[in-house]
Parts: C-alpha cells; sequence; structure tokens
C-alpha cells in the first residue's frame, strides 16, 4: 500500500523528493510508529506522515500562511503550528561561532517539551540567498532529538548549508542511512 502511495505522491509532485527519500522517512516513521512525531514543514506529503505514524502524535511546524492553510483545508485533523524562522545573512559565522542563537526558542510549550521520536526537516525554504534556509530547524531538531533519542531525518542535504549544519548539529557518525538527498541520524 505505502509503496503505491508514495509512487503516486512523487508522480504527482515532480522534483520535490524521490521516491526512495520519501520511502526511507516513511519506513523509519513506521519503524517507531505510534510515536511523537515532529515535522518542519507541511506540503502534498503531509498526509503520507500522518498514515505513516497512524495512532501517534504528529506535530506540523510552518512558516509559510499559504502553507499551513493549504495542509489545513486539504488534510483533516492536521495539527499545524506556525513559525517564524528569519532570514540569516551571517550564518556561516552563527554555524561556527554562536550556534545556540540557532534554537527556536518561540516554539509553543508542548513542542518545545515535548520528547520527539522521530524529527523530519524539511523545512524552511532555504534555496535562495534571502531565504532562511534550514540551520534553525536543523540547530532545534538536534536539541529536541536529543532529549528522547530521536531519529532524525534532513532533506536537501546536497546544499552545502543543509549537509554541514546537520553534521555539525547531528553528527556527521550518527548518519546512519541516506538516500539521496535525505540523510538519517540517529541520536540515541
Amino acid at each position: 500500500m505505502s509503496e503505491k502511495v508514495i509512487r503516486e505522491l512523487v508522480r504527482q509532485n515532480p522534483g520535490q523528493a524521490t521516491f526512495e527519500e520519501y520511502k526511507l522517512v516513511y519506513d523509519v516513521v513506521v519503524a517507531r510508529a505510534p510515536c511523537n512525531l515532529l515535522v518542519f514543514g507541511v506540503g502534498r506529503d503531509s498526509a503520507l506522515w500522518l498514515t505513516a505514524n497512524q495512532d501517534g502524535r504528529t506535530v506540523f511546524l510552518e512558516d509559510v500562511a499559504e502553507w499551513a492553510g493549504f495542509a489545513r483545508n486539504e488534510v483533516p485533523g492536521i495539527d499545524v503550528r506556525e513559525v517564524r524562522y528569519g532570514t540569516l545573512r551571517i550564518f556561516w559565522h552563527l554555524l561556527k561561532y554562536a550556534p545556540s542563537t540557532l534554537m527556536m526558542n518561540d516554539l509553543p510549550d508542548d513542542v518545545a517539551t515535548a520528547g520527539w521520536d522521530v524529527i523530519l526537516v524539511d523545512a524552511p525554504r532555504g534555496t535562495r540567498w534571502y531565504r532562511p534556509g534550514r540551520m534553525k530547524s536543523i540547530y532545534t531538531a538536534s536539541v529536541l532529538g536529543r532529549r528522547a533519542g530521536a531519529d532524525v531525518l534532513v532533506h536537501d542535504c546536497h546544499r552545502r548549508v543543509e549537509r554541514e549544519a546537520s553534521d555539525r548539529f547531528l553528527g556527521a557518525d550518527r548518519c546512519v542511512d541516506h538516500a539521496g538527498s535525505m540523510r538519517h541520524y540517529a541520536l540515541r
């Protein structure tokens, strides 16, 4: 069932993620389900993560109001929290000298204090210099994920910011699997 759904998702959303990338995330979530799943970003794949974590708690964090509204309209019962990242134009300096400033300190209390079993980082957008990139979400995932020994998956690690922030904050030695530009880190 899941392979058919994933193949259709890839067909309908070219350029988002590959079958192998979706399958890696799906398999990690199913292996830990029902669990506490935190997803940075919503999209046409949001229903897939809810299905994978059936009977678990799934929370999505989204910084684009239009996408948050889309998800709420398309996926019944979805829990989407709107967040802000801010643009980091000096991100390499922060990565090296002030990583603790990357923590998202304005998360809702129930998100900030939960024990997350699986965290998927697929937002915010980072394809242009003026977009926030994923350093804040990766750093925050590393802090939240260590509390419960989470599996953390980061998409778009072909980009320098995502790759270097993931290896720095999640630990290159903790990367246990990958598919395309999706990396899987085990913080246990």
